[in-house]
């Protein structure tokens, strides 16, 4: 991670990717938020597949701008330039995710779905903070913060399956506020899951990026 930082701090390709990817980390965190409030029904309809666009630009320069500078640069910063491909496509996957979000406020926001959208609202509110503490562990290649923020990531996964071991054995909801609330735990998941894997690139080696860190295994 510090190579990450370095170039940051530096210039060339690399640094304009790292600017890009701090732009992608900002529009994922925005596309997610604003998804939640359309389903809560507290926020203004927004075209989150528009905003969405934006990323999927960043995403095409960035590698585009990966292998120019690996094609003039063979031998200087493979492991950062890797680290980046993998980040993007992680933050990419969150505006897919929020734009799911997106459509299920199409079909139930927050009145019509009753007590398992009031049961969501705190895991949602988790993983807007964790927004926050991701980019801050990145911009100061923390890694305590970034393994807390995978511990965290870990005790909301669980919550969330627990959350839907309840809903399957719930008889007294409809069809429509059962499956909607299962979409809506399982991108919330899905969306805290890539922030983990991001927050995994400040403690892990390139290899491992996605995974525990070896100390924090059973």
């Amino acid at each position: 991670m510090e190579n990450l930082l370095t170039i940051w701090k530096g210039s060339g390709l690399l640094k304009m990717c790292m600017e890009d990817l701090f732009k992608m980390f900002d529009i994922a965190q925005n596309m997610f938020s604003t998804a939640w409030e359309m389903v809560s029904g507290s926020g203004k309809v927004e075209d989150l597949y528009k905003i969405d666009r934006q990323l999927n630009e960043l995403q095409i320069a960035i590698r585009r701008r990966i292998l120019e500078h690996l094609a003039i640069n063979p031998a200087q910063n493979i492991n950062a330039s890797f680290v980046l491909s993998i980040l993007v496509i992680d933050l990419e996957r969150i505006g897919d995710y929020a734009k799911n979000l997106d459509e299920i406020a199409e079909h139930c926001t927050g009145d019509q779905c009753g007590l398992q959208f009031k049961a969501l609202e705190p895991l949602a509110s988790r993983v807007q903070k964790m927004f926050s503490a991701t980019k801050k562990a990145l911009t100061e290649s923390d890694a305590d913060r970034a393994r807390e923020i995978m511990q965290d990531q870990a005790d909301l996964a669980k919550e969330a399956d627990t959350f839907m071991n309840k809903l399957i054995e719930n008889t007294k909801i409809s069809s429509k506020e059962g499956i909607v609330a299962a979409l809506m735990s399982r991108y919330i998941k899905r969306v805290s899951a890539h922030l983990k894997n991001v927050a995994s690139s400040v403690v892990n080696p390139y290899h491992r990026i996605g995974y525990r860190p070896s100390e924090m295994e059973d």
